[in-house]
């Protein structure tokens, strides 16, 4: 019983560990996205909503890159938690029996 919670425990640690690579990616490109906006000229900027294609404003653009940033690092942020949590148990498991 005790192997097949370990296994569970361990994919749901490469799951997590993809997860993971994925946001830091994802905050990687929104800190990317804010260099750029920050460092070009006078462009005209659009973003989707609902359907639709809107004109935004720089400052638009930098808040909107900025909640998707500390939402991703919110979301990272649980993600290590988790990992911790998922790395004890699996630590526990495989101890030996003392």
């Amino acid at each position: 019983m005790e192997a097949v919670k370990a296994y569970e425990l361990e994919t749901e640690l490469a799951k997590l560990l993809e997860l993971m690579r994925t946001l830091e990616l994802k905050i990687a490109e929104a800190k990317e996205a804010e260099a750029f906006l920050r460092r070009e000229g006078n462009r005209r900027l659009y973003r989707t909503l609902s359907g639709l294609l809107v004109e935004v404003t720089r400052e638009e653009a930098l808040e909107h890159v900025e909640r998707l940033k500390m939402a991703y690092e919110r979301e990272l942020k649980k993600l290590r938690e988790r990992k911790e949590r998922v790395e004890k148990e699996l630590k526990k498991l495989k101890a030996p029996l003392v």
